[in-house]
């Protein structure tokens, strides 16, 4: 979709990615924060085709960016869950263009199997292109998440803006032994299942109800 020219203005600005990306946020909460799907996801993949192409012209960066993680925390939530796993092997579901968590996460378990999913097509190639470029060993699958056999993982990571949160999670711990972490906050209580904050919503839009 054509961005909105005040939302282009700052992903295209001289701002670091992540800033922009921020930059956006606030001027979506000050909209009113009631965003469809669509313009979220251009808003955030766009962002993230920035990190992407860095990597690809110039290489491993000094840092990853974790620019989504909006309320901080998010990596050491993982860590805390991932640490007590053995033999690692890790889902992540609506990884994007520039799957983050999954380079993090690499860095941290370097033996881990990981799996990034996303039905997005281009999204797919380019994460395919900077993993490739990073020589990394992830594994990248274009498909819908709930078409996913997820038995052989035995953690799930859920992106904020994967849209039918509930129906997906809810398939995952009737079908597997995962430990999930969702992005979000669902209706659904479960000892394998942690939510954490975001500021998205169930059908992967923008809102700025978190309850």
């Amino acid at each position: 979709m054509n961005l909105p020219a005040k939302y282009r203005e700052i992903i295209l600005s001289g701002s670091e990615p992540g800033e922009a990306y921020q930059k956006c946020m606030k001027a979506l909460a000050a909209d009113g924060g009631d965003m469809d799907y669509g313009l979220t996801e251009t808003i955030v993949y766009a962002t993230e085709a920035r990190y992407a192409t860095e990597i690809l012209a110039n290489g491993h960066p000094k840092r990853f960016w974790n620019f989504g993680d909006l309320e901080g925390g998010a990596d050491e939530c993982h860590y805390r869950i991932l640490d007590g796993i053995e033999h690692l092997d890790i889902a992540f579901v609506g990884s994007g263009p520039y799957p983050v968590s999954a380079f993090l996460i690499k860095t941290r378990y370097p033996t881990a199997k990981i799996t990034c999913i996303d039905n997005h097509i281009a999204a797919h190639i380019l994460a395919k292109a900077v993993i490739a470029k990073l020589g990394m060993d992830i594994v990248t699958r274009l498909e819908d998440a709930i078409d996913v056999d997820y038995r052989s993982f035995n953690a799930v990571v859920v992106a904020a803006m994967v849209s039918g949160k509930h129906d997906l999670i809810e398939k995952i711990l009737e079908t597997s032994d995962a430990m999930v972490i969702v992005r979000g906050r669902i209706n659904l209580n479960h000892e394998r299942l942690t939510q954490l904050g975001s500021t998205f919503r169930d059908d992967g839009s923008f809102g700025t109800d978190t309850s």
